[in-house]
């Protein structure tokens, strides 16, 4: 029983066609997002992490950014 919320095999193709086309821009938003929530932060430790977290990001999203 299949309803239109249950994927189709092309569905599945097109959203990872879409996801490897744009893979890079949406870690590099979340990247961008992460740094945001870091500098409104007043816990050092935490800061650090979310920094660190960014830094991944960024190197997946293919930029390079604080290597």
């Amino acid at each position: 029983m299949s309803d239109e919320h249950t994927p189709t095999l092309q569905n599945i193709a097109a959203d990872r066609d879409w996801w490897s086309a744009h893979a890079g821009e949406q870690y590099r938003e979340l990247a961008h997002w992460l740094r945001g929530i870091a500098a409104k932060c007043r816990l050092p430790y935490t800061q650090k992490e979310l920094l660190k977290l960014a830094r991944r990001y960024d190197r997946l999203g293919g930029r390079g950014v604080g290597r």
